[in-house]
C-alpha cells in the first residue's frame, strides 16, 4: 500500500512536493477496462509502480457523497515520490495520462513540442471517436432522454455508428498508414495516444 505524507515529514530540506520525482501512481477505478486501462498500460509500459484500486459502485457512491474525488468522478490518481510521500492527486485520464508519461522522462510524450503537439491531437481525436458511442450507452448522463426500450437504443446505436464511427475509423486508419513508425502520432515508441486508442478499440 503507498502511504501518504506531507513533504515535511521526512523530507529533503528546502524540497516541495512538485518538485520530487514522481516513481508510482495509486490509480482508483472500477473493476472493468473503461477509462482507467490506458492508465495501466501506461504505468506498466513507462515502468513506472502502479497500485490498482479498483471499487464497486457502491464505494464509488460513498466516496462521491463524502467528497473524497474531484468532479465526482473516476479515474482519479494519486502520485507518490522515492519516499513514498503525495506529490499530487490528479483527476481525469489524459491528465493522468501526461502525468504518467512526463514522469516517465517523456518516454510516452515528447520533449519536442511539435511531436507533443502530434500526440495530444490523438488524445483529443480518441474523445472526438468516441464521444457519441458513449454518450448512446447513458444518455441520461448528458441531459438526454433515456430510451424507451431496447429496438429504440440498438437504433440509435447504429446510427451513431453508420454516421460519426465509421468516418472517424477511416480517418485513423489513414493516420496510422501514414505513420513511418507505426505509431499514431509518429513517435518512436508508443505514446499516452496509442494507449488512449488501443483502450478504446
Amino acid at each position: 500500500m503507498l502511504a501518504s505524507a506531507t513533504a515535511d515529514e521526512g523530507g529533503r530540506r528546502g524540497e516541495t512536493p512538485t518538485m520530487a520525482k514522481i516513481v508510482a501512481c495509486k490509480l482508483t477505478y472500477f473493476n472493468i477496462k473503461g477509462k482507467g486501462e490506458p492508465i495501466r498500460l501506461a504505468c506498466n509500459y513507462a515502468g513506472m509502480k502502479l497500485e490498482d484500486v479498483r471499487v464497486s459502485r457502491e464505494e464509488f457512491h460513498a466516496m462521491r457523497e463524502a467528497k473524497e474525488i474531484p468532479f465526482n468522478q473516476l479515474p482519479v490518481a494519486e502520485f507518490f515520490d522515492d519516499e513514498g510521500r503525495s506529490v499530487c492527486k490528479v483527476a481525469q485520464t489524459r491528465a493522468i495520462l501526461r502525468t504518467v508519461a512526463r514522469a516517465s522522462g517523456d518516454k510516452l510524450y515528447s520533449s519536442d513540442l511539435g511531436q507533443a503537439a502530434q500526440v495530444d491531437q490523438f488524445l483529443d481525436f480518441e474523445e472526438d471517436l468516441f464521444a457519441a458511442m458513449r454518450s448512446s450507452i447513458f444518455p441520461g448522463r448528458i441531459g438526454m432522454d433515456e430510451y424507451k426500450d431496447d429496438a429504440e437504443k440498438e437504433a440509435r446505436r447504429a446510427h451513431v455508428a453508420e454516421t460519426v464511427f465509421t468516418s472517424k475509423l477511416e480517418l485513423l486508419d489513414r493516420a496510422l498508414s501514414a505513420s513511418q513508425t507505426g505509431w499514431v502520432a509518429g513517435t518512436g515508441e508508443p505514446s499516452i495516444a496509442d494507449f488512449a486508442l488501443t483502450a478504446s478499440l
